[in-house]
């Protein structure tokens, strides 16, 4: 994997930390200013979706997410990671996580300050939609 592609796969693991984290200032640096996302068959504004995490997060529910796998393509400024993220989700503070899986799509824009998140499109793979 050359240096861009794995920059690429570096942006969308620091969006996973940032947002498992909580961490909107990090988000910042990492989101393109009209990120959207296909999440589970919904569309949502960068907001939105950071919004629901926040609650989440407030709750005490815990997402880890990993890039699997990763097919990289760029063409100049443009960049798409394609992958299967395999992670877990804990309810409540303490509580033993339950695995999950999606498919993902990512689309990145390379910045002044480096590749950021332009959309996101997620979707749970159906051994994980089986299960829940």
């Amino acid at each position: 994997m050359n240096s861009d592609a794995q920059d690429l796969v570096a942006t969308v693991e620091g969006v996973f930390a940032a947002v498992g984290k909580d961490d909107r200032a990090g988000l910042a640096e990492l989101l393109c200013e009209d990120f959207h996302a296909f999440e589970n068959g919904v569309h949502m504004t960068g907001r939105e979706l950071l919004d629901l995490m926040g609650r989440s997060y407030a709750e005490g529910k815990r997402y880890q997410w990993s890039v699997n796998a990763p097919q990289v393509e760029q063409q100049g400024d443009l960049g798409v990671v394609v992958y299967v993220n395999h992670g877990s989700i804990a309810d409540t503070l303490g509580a033993d996580p339950v695995p999950v899986s999606w498919l993902e799509t990512a689309v990145l824009r390379r910045h002044r300050s480096g590749w950021r998140l332009a959309f996101v499109h997620s979707t749970r793979t159906r051994e994980t939609q089986a299960s829940a």
